[in-house]
């Protein structure tokens, strides 16, 4: 289940709905919608993404393919608030992109609903950033809202989403310690196999820093 069409349709048939009932549930006029949802065709919007995800019993992470595997939620850890995030422009997902410098006296900020991030994934150093790029696209398109969470060195896992920048650049790409002897691999995860991985060698990543894990995606229209 490598994309988010595949997820939903995963879990469509888990819960044995048609494409036809699954419409009705979420408010779409005909099938044809979940049709190109599970296509990859086109994407569900943040309100059919709450729906999609209340509906299956699933975090919105999950669905967009943060989450490795199905991590059930309680509605009690849905929040009618909102949490504001401070907005530090774009993240490459493509090349390495030249580190934008940010003026802390003028961060423009993004209002997110508190439903969207499990209670174990909110903290005060959290950040938001647009995505410049389509090497992750299988999982965050061109254009998305990711929410970044600092963490320690040490916290990052095989597989999680990382924001990080090398010799003064920065990206936005799957971290892979282990996948290639004597170097750890940023990995792109797109459709177009042009994308290319980067390697760097465990010698020199001392040069290279990690700002945080993606723990949301959301995609903008």
């Amino acid at each position: 289940m490598r994309t988010l069409g595949s997820r939903i349709k995963f879990l469509r048939e888990k819960k044995h709905l048609t494409q036809t009932e699954l419409a009705e549930k979420v408010g779409a006029k005909t099938y044809t919608t979940i049709s190109k949802w599970e296509s990859d065709e086109n994407f569900p919007k943040g309100k059919d993404l709450k729906i999609l995800a209340e509906l299956f019993g699933v975090s919105a992470d999950f669905l967009l393919g943060i989450e490795p595997s199905v991590q059930t939620f309680q509605t009690s850890e849905c929040h009618d608030t909102d949490i504001e995030l401070p907005l530090y422009g774009d993240v490459a997902a493509g090349a390495l992109a030249e580190l934008e410098s940010i003026d802390v006296w003028d961060v423009k900020t993004v209002k997110l609903p508190k439903f969207l991030l499990p209670q174990s994934m909110l903290s005060d150093k959290l950040f938001a950033m647009h995505v410049n790029g389509d090497s992750m696209d299988k999982i965050i398109p061109n254009g998305s809202l990711i929410v970044v969470k600092p963490i320690e060195q040490s916290l990052y896992n095989d597989g999680d989403i990382v924001v990080f920048s090398y010799n003064g650049e920065y990206s936005l790409k799957r971290y892979r310690p282990n996948a290639m002897e004597g170097f750890v691999l940023f990995e792109a995860d797109s459709i177009n196999p042009d994308f290319k991985n980067i390697p760097i060698s465990k010698s020199e990543l001392f040069e290279a820093n990690m700002y945080g894990k993606v723990v949301f995606c959301g995609i903008t229209f």
